[in-house]
């Protein structure tokens, strides 16, 4: 039986106890019990820097009986000690901790007591921890995202974006992520488990199952699958294996070209007398991945293959969910990865600056047939090379490579996030003052972590592809979009126009994108309606981006022209944000096959800000999160955009087989007038991008439109879209305001019918008081009577609900 442990710890500043409970970090512990205030609030933020400056020290105790002592191996489990910290059991020392993404595990047979045991945690934080090796440093490490005097994020294991970001303000926890446990059990137990794919070929595939034990191995050991029978294994280091041959295969495929299928297993170890010592349930898939990088017409491929298959990959970029990483539930993340399914993702990559993600996030992407392109845990800064820090961060990838990979959905690992293009690109030499020996060792050091290392790791665990860096290939000159990867930041942090989004496309687009506000609701929960304006202290410090307000403000006054206040600034911004993002995404999926793959940045938040997520901090779709279900349709109809309202039309489509529909353009003036009819006869062969040259039927061009796809999917659905090409000083009429009625069926659920008597652009439908979300907003409608469903954030009254539209 598993024991929880309850910690507390004294405040310094009062000499006060302080539970902290089961799990979290004294900056949580402090909030919760009325210290500090919550740090997402107004400036709260800068309230809590003093922590680093002090050790903090967390007791607890428990108790054994005799007999457990006795008849039991009983085992301290810590699954994740954030950072520095000494752990003592009755005064006497037995565990030094310096990896947040280890777990560690102690046997206390020997070192308990029956009765009462006291356990004690020194932590120290991390400014403290390295400052005397950071000051007699021979040289300073690059860490641009470190904004402290002692910066020290590269020689600490702990997630980065927690020293600042530019999408998260600083906050170092210390304390425990997950609940510590005392745990008993009679001989062994398991304590990881893996499958990998070896091969498949034709009728047969090769697999390797192998179980990690928290004891020696003792002969007579017996390992029966409930698929495969009695197990033939074999030790190898510390792990037990074996090679299964599985006769007619189920492949496991991504969403839309094939079913993500996962066998149910159940592993038995049995001991000599035939006694259960431990079983898992497990769940697995069969398929191959590769990376394929190839010198052809364009330049160098990069393309994601899935049992021989090239996929192109769509979806984006994912950063830790919360500020705290102990907050995170499993259920927040089913929650973040179910819209990501919702709106047509087929790939997530996980961001390399956050931390590995629990088994959970793998298991529903596994179900859901969404590809990860995991990192490894370094981002923008250039990290140690040292003896001492190669073997810490071993025993990191030797727990993680195995439990990462062993799901079907991980395609792809990466070794960090733009560290390389950091190094060639970013000016790190001369801002650092580097040069000669201290050059050639920060080189070295890359070479034996993401050249040598991590391969090494990888090739001893998994047959899962992997490259040492995204980008290989920088922006800005027109051959860097011809080869491997890439993060286009050309619009963001260059002075690209906002239409470069639609042009200047990698061979795979892993990063991209465009700051938002989040809606009001978010806003009003963490800022005071009076402080709403660019030019508050708490606005400009909430900003995190150094050119984040005034890049918004710039593109949006392009395209919107300038906001009369701060709501419309608000509204404009998310329209500006899902602009530009449409427009890389329609590039770059008609650009298939010399692009194969487009992962905007960033899915979601881990504070209610102005960031780059579709999503923000409280799961709400923002008007990009919207325009990328429609854009990622596995059959769509796109507007790409190499001039700014200048659309071309194409029909795309993911699927593997071929079909038949009509493709059907009605255009309408602004007024919501018919003025024609144009269609296309269109045989759809496999994964395939069709043009629709639409404006070349035309007599006449038209400048101004609203224009209504309409086609069918395989299946014989017919879907819509609406587009439309109006610029906010030629917007007339004005329509009425639009009439809302509140429909509930027999079972609860909501419906909401807008009705309009001339055509609304943009229409955003949204409430001041709560999240609402409805299955699509923002659109474009025509005059007439249109349905929503309501499909989160409760019941609403209709004095609740809100309307904005650009032509108003």
């Amino acid at each position: 039986m598993d024991k929880i442990i309850s910690w507390q710890f004294t405040n310094p500043k009062n000499n006060e106890t302080v539970m902290l409970g089961s799990k979290g970090s004294i900056q949580e512990a402090l909030i919760q019990n009325g210290y500090l205030p919550d740090p997402h609030v107004g400036m709260n933020e800068q309230l809590f820097g003093w922590i680093e400056e002090y050790e903090w020290e967390l007791t607890s105790d428990f108790s054994i009986t005799e007999e457990e002592l006795t008849t039991r191996i009983i085992d301290l489990e810590f699954p994740s000690v954030d950072t520095y910290a000494k752990i003592y059991l009755n005064g006497e020392l037995i565990l030094t901790c310096d990896n947040a993404f280890l777990p560690y595990r102690m046997n206390i047979n020997k070192l308990a007591k029956a009765g009462k045991n006291e356990l004690r945690a020194v932590f120290t934080p991390p400014v403290m921890y390295h400052k005397d090796t950071y000051e007699k440093a021979a040289y300073k490490l690059p860490a641009p995202n470190d904004p402290d005097k002692i910066a020290i994020a590269p020689y600490t294991r702990k997630p980065q974006y927690q020293f600042g970001w530019d999408w998260t303000f600083r906050m170092n926890t210390i304390g425990f992520n997950k609940e510590v446990k005392i745990t008993t059990y009679k001989e062994n137990k398991i304590l990881q488990s893996a499958v990998q794919t070896l091969s498949v070929q034709d009728s047969i595939a090769t697999i390797s199952i192998s179980i990690l034990l928290s004891n020696e191995v003792k002969n007579g050991l017996h390992w029966k699958s409930r698929l495969f029978g009695d197990v033939n294994w074999k030790k190898e280091g510390e792990w037990i294996k074996a090679i299964i041959q599985v006769k007619n295969p189920v492949l496991w495929w991504p969403v839309n070209y094939g079913e993500p299928f996962l066998y149910d297993d159940e592993w038995l170890l049995y001991d000599q007398s035939g006694e259960t010592i431990d079983h898992i349930n497990k769940q697995f898939g069969i398929r191959t991945a590769q990376l394929i990088q190839e010198k052809d017409a364009f330049g160098t491929s990069y393309e994601i293959a899935v049992n021989g298959k090239v996929i192109f990959c769509k979806g984006g970029d994912y950063i830790p969910q919360e500020v705290f990483p102990a907050r995170v539930t499993d259920a927040s993340v089913r929650f973040v990865i179910e819209q990501m399914a919702r709106a047509n993702f087929n790939m997530v990559r996980v961001w390399g600056g956050g931390y590995y993600p629990d088994d959970v996030f793998f298991e529903e992407c596994d179900k859901k047939g969404i590809m990860v392109w995991q990192d490894f845990m370094f981002a923008c800064a250039m990290y140690p090379g040292t003896s001492e820090f190669l073997s810490n961060v071993k025993r990191e990838f030797d727990y993680h490579i195995p439990r990462m990979t062993s799901h079907p959905s991980v395609v792809l690992l990466n070794g960090n996030n733009e560290v390389e293009v950091a190094w060639r690109n970013w000016g790190f030499q001369l801002k650092y003052g580097l040069i000669g020996k201290s050059v050639k060792e920060i080189e070295q050091a890359y070479d034996d972590l993401f050249k040598k290392l991590i391969p090494e790791r990888i090739s001893e665990f998994s047959t899962v592809p992997y490259i040492h860096t995204s980008p290989l290939s920088n922006w800005g000159k027109s051959d860097y979009y011809n080869h491997g990867s890439q993060h286009y930041w050309g619009v963001w942090h260059g002075k690209d126009p906002i239409e470069d989004f639609g042009t200047k496309i990698g061979r795979f687009n892993a990063e991209y994108g465009f700051q938002s506000f989040p809606e009001y609701s978010t806003l009003s929960s963490v800022i005071e309606k009076k402080d709403w304006n660019l030019e508050s202290e708490v606005m400009k410090l909430r900003q995190k981006s150094y050119v984040g307000n005034g890049m918004i403000k710039k593109h949006a006054d392009i395209l919107f022209g300038k906001a009369a206040d701060f709501e419309t600034f608000i509204y404009y911004s998310q329209l500006t944000q899902a602009k530009a993002v449409s427009m890389a995404i329609s590039g770059h999926r008609a650009d298939w096959p010399r692009c194969s793959g487009t992962l905007y940045w960033q899915v979601n938040d881990c504070w209610p800000a102005p960031t780059w997520s579709s999503m923000d901090y409280y799961g709400n779709w923002k008007a990009l999160h919207y325009e990328a279900k429609k854009d990622y349709e596995n059959i769509a109809v796109l507007a790409v955009e190499r001039a700014l309202n200048r659309k071309e039309f194409y029909l795309v489509s993911d699927w593997t087989q071929p079909y038949h529909t009509d493709v059907r353009f009605d255009f309408y003036d602004l007024s919501g007038k018919w003025l024609a009819q144009y269609s296309f006869f269109v045989d759809v062969e496999p994964q395939t991008v069709v043009s629709l040259p639409v404006f070349s039927l035309m007599e006449q061009p038209l400048n101004d439109y609203i224009v209504t796809a309409t086609w069918k999917d395989r299946n014989g659905t017919e879907l819509h879209r609406t587009f439309h090409n109006a610029t906010t000083n030629r917007f007339s009429p004005v329509p009425s305001q639009p009439e809302i009625d509140l429909l509930t069926d027999a079972n609860g659920q909501q419906k909401l019918v807008l009705t309009t008597d001339k055509p609304l652009i943009n229409c955003w439908i949204y409430s001041e008081s709560k999240p609402f979300h409805l299955n699509k907003n923002f659109e474009t409608l025509l005059p007439g009577r249109h349905e929503f469903e309501v499909q989160r954030g409760g019941t609403f009254s209709k004095e609740e609900i809100r309307v904005r539209f650009v032509n108003q």
